[in-house]
């Protein structure tokens, strides 16, 4: 038996061997026939043929290059050029009661007006939209960026954590979001736990005014973390071997390592990254339309707008363009103004 399991390890050897030895004697000869191609001796060619096969080339290269951009500026012109030119009278016009349309200040006067008043939605949803923005600036972004670190730097069980942080990303929102409100939902698993090491009974984590809120939060740090340990993934990923090497050789530790190495070759992009967070400081929300539809505490500016623009009148949509061009005149400056002083950090050069 012994014998016949050894003359089958060698027959499936032999197999691997063969196969092997065919596939690298293809790459062989393919790289030989790629690689036959008469080149041309530049020198033997005259200023008038070197100026017209310079112009071929740089003509092909256009063309790759513009293919791979064509589509991104239609997407741009359509969608945001022409939308934005679109959406801008929609901001200023208003609807009489016999339905003749007006043009004035008459939405922003009433989202001013509306400001004020108690249990204002729009004011939930701009105090909500910036702590939403807040807690993914101050607290996940922190947190995503060390965990990326310590991903790359592969700690232990570093398989099984990408897989967890990367599994929102695989799934649909839709079916995260279902799975998650069962997860919280009454007679769900973190219900239960809550019950049997607190022992309150009946918490309505996602109904009630003062958990709905906290609960969102924590939905957006889970499913937020995945895309920015990517991009750091991504960022760490540019940092020479040779220097980390280096500066294992004069005795670093992995925290000195990420204080003096990492985080000075990856502040350019870290910087970047956080130019775009603060335009978003008034997009900040949840996953209100998935959860919780508004209600309990947890309307933010986005659903509330998209409230405005699908559900309501013509007046409302009216409303939601007023929103967003103030949106539009508070960021444009603050992004300008950190754009500005984005520019004079200096890369790190290797």
């Amino acid at each position: 038996m012994k014998k016949k399991i050894e003359k089958d390890i060698n027959i499936f050897g032999k197999i691997k061997r063969g196969i092997s030895d065919f596939l690298y004697d293809a790459s062989v000869d393919l790289h030989e026939i790629t690689s036959s191609k008469k080149k041309v001796d530049v020198t033997a060619l005259s200023a008038v043929q070197l100026k017209k096969m310079k112009s071929t080339r740089k003509t092909k290269e256009l063309l790759c290059i513009w293919s791979v951009l064509i589509l991104p500026l239609i997407d741009l012109i359509i969608f945001w050029v022409i939308g934005t030119a679109l959406s801008f009278p929609i901001a200023f016009e208003h609807y009489t009661a016999d339905g003749l349309r007006q043009y004035g200040f008459y939405n922003f006067e009433y989202l001013f007006r509306t400001i004020t008043e108690p249990n204002s939605i729009f004011l939930e949803s701009l105090l909500n939209s910036i702590k939403y923005w807040a807690f993914g600036f101050f607290i996940c972004t922190p947190i995503s960026f060390f965990m990326g670190f310590f991903l790359y730097k592969r700690i232990w069980g570093f398989r099984i954590f990408r897989y967890i942080f990367f599994l929102p990303s695989l799934i649909s929102s839709v079916i995260v979001a279902a799975f998650f409100k069962y997860m919280v939902g009454p007679g769900g698993p973190v219900t239960q736990m809550i019950e049997v090491i607190f022992g309150q009974e009946g918490v309505l984590l996602l109904a009630d005014s003062r958990y709905a809120f906290g609960t969102m939060l924590f939905y957006n740090f889970y499913t937020g973390l995945t895309g920015n340990v990517l991009y750091w993934l991504a960022a760490f990923s540019r940092i020479p071997v040779d220097v980390t090497e280096a500066g294992r050789l004069d005795g670093l530790s992995i925290m000195g390592e990420f204080r003096h190495i990492t985080f000075p070759i990856t502040w350019p992009f870290l910087a970047t990254m956080l130019m775009l967070m603060f335009t978003g400081i008034l997009s900040g929300g949840g996953a209100a339309l998935l959860l919780t539809g508004g209600a309990y505490g947890t309307y933010d500016l986005g659903y509330y707008e998209y409230l405005l623009t699908v559900s309501g009148t013509k007046n409302d949509q009216g409303i939601a363009g007023a929103i967003g061009l103030l949106k539009g005149l508070i960021i444009l400056p603050l992004a300008l103004l950190i754009n500005h002083f984005i520019t004079k950090i200096e890369p790190v050069e290797f």
